[in-house]
């Protein structure tokens, strides 16, 4: 455990950790239908932008009492300000743009193929041949994906959307990579909210240039800003302050094997508060991608470094 997060102590504190990680994935998962809303009236990199401003603020004063006196070493100064603009900028530029386009429920189904995508880009990197449940999970969960990708359904869906979404798939890989070298030398939290301020950062000229072209919009409707401020204060704020607790009380496999929920959330979160259909074309594809990811991970886990900024 690291020695700058605070956790409670004792076994009969476990529940709390599971019961607020359990929490976390539902917040998450309706990540998605908050986004999905909330772009209807925020330009997509301005609410990316926002989001992280107003996290990175709220997060900032915790960061700072629990990592007193952590320095970046000038040799990672590289790594951190790739972190930000892989994990923060572009993921959620692909996502909230991708959003724009297609429905939470193709949006949450298509980002549970990123530790599917771990495994593969591990093995490229380590110059292996993929194991065969890798593989056959592969197979499996492309075609889950096949079933819902460009099919629209009357729900708003797009081919555009869905690719975009998997820009979001491929930022996070190389974010991975780049948590998990940082991991090893800082804080969790800390790297956390040096992703947050560095993505921030990026986002503030992108977003700037899309105000300045973009068609003006009116002011979002007070719905807009609830969606917005869910983002902002519950998912990125308070989720990653209570997963970061829940880690090292609980430990990295058992709390991230509860991630396989958050794209069953993400559905249920389109159709329940979106209106999104729910065909049998859904559930096929949705079952599939699970099944695929479940087979070529469980056994592994999931990389520490990959939990540090779930949507």
């Amino acid at each position: 455990m690291s020695s700058h997060t605070a956790v409670l102590s004792g076994p009969s504190s476990r529940w709390v950790h599971w019961v607020s990680a359990t929490f976390v994935i539902l917040l998450w998962g309706g990540s998605y239908a908050a986004t999905r809303a909330a772009v209807q009236e925020f330009p997509p990199l301005l609410l990316a932008f926002l989001r992280f401003v107003l996290a990175a603020t709220l997060f900032g004063p915790l960061v700072r009492a629990r990592c007193r006196g952590v320095r970046l070493a000038p040799e990672d100064r590289w790594a951190a300000a790739g972190l930000g603009f892989t994990g923060v900028t572009l993921y959620f530029a692909f996502e909230n743009l991708g959003l724009a386009r297609t429905t939470a429920s193709h949006g949450a189904l298509i980002i549970a193929t990123i530790p599917l995508a771990t495994q593969l880009a591990e093995a490229v990197r380590s110059r292996r041949r993929p194991r065969l449940r890798v593989l056959l999970g592969l197979g499996t969960a492309l075609a889950g994906v096949g079933l819902i990708v460009g099919a629209d359904e009357g729900a708003g869906a797009s081919l555009l959307g869905d690719g975009l979404m998997f820009g979001a798939v491929f930022a996070w890989l190389a974010y991975t990579f780049l948590a998990e070298r940082l991991g090893r030398r800082y804080p969790n939290l800390w790297v956390t909210q040096a992703a947050m301020v560095g993505g921030a950062a990026f986002l503030a000229p992108l977003a700037a240039v899309e105000w300045l072209v973009a068609p003006a919009v009116g002011l979002p409707s007070p719905g807009a800003w609830a969606a917005f401020l869910y983002l902002a204060v519950l998912c990125s704020a308070l989720g990653y302050l209570l997963w970061n607790a829940a880690i090292p009380a609980l430990g990295v496999t058992a709390v991230n094997n509860l991630i396989y929920g958050i794209p069953l959330a993400g559905v249920a979160s389109g159709v329940v508060f979106l209106g999104e259909p729910f065909t049998g074309r859904t559930v096929w594809g949705a079952a599939l991608v699970l099944a695929g990811v479940y087979a070529a991970t469980v056994t592994r886990g999931f990389k520490k470094g990959a939990t540090g900024a779930v949507p």
